[in-house]
């Protein structure tokens, strides 16, 4: 899957890597992702090693499908850049995500 700035691998242990800018211009994209992704199994990973830069609508996104999803799917954040570590930290929610 990509869009303008953003696109996901999924690598050989099944970890998928999101790649680029995580912002509103591409949450059709991960909101389509994350419905397909959360139906087919009890875990999904996403690594953000990746991702430059993250917006709070993105972040939105992915906590209310962790929250909507869990504790019968688990939506694990393994990895995330600098960049999205210092987003998370100033908006509070690495707890949440992490």
């Amino acid at each position: 899957m990509s869009a303008k700035n953003f696109s996901v691998k999924q690598d050989e242990q099944g970890i998928y890597h999101f790649e680029g800018e995580l912002s509103i211009h591409a949450l059709d994209h991960l909101k389509d992702f994350l419905d397909k992704s959360l139906k087919g199994g009890q875990e999904i990973a996403i690594s953000l090693a990746k991702v430059r830069f993250i917006d709070t609508a993105a972040l939105q996104l992915l906590i209310a499908f962790k929250k909507r999803f869990e504790p019968e799917v688990k939506l694990k954040i393994s990895e995330v850049s600098s960049e999205v570590e210092n987003i998370l930290s100033l908006c509070g929610l690495k707890t949440i995500l992490v």
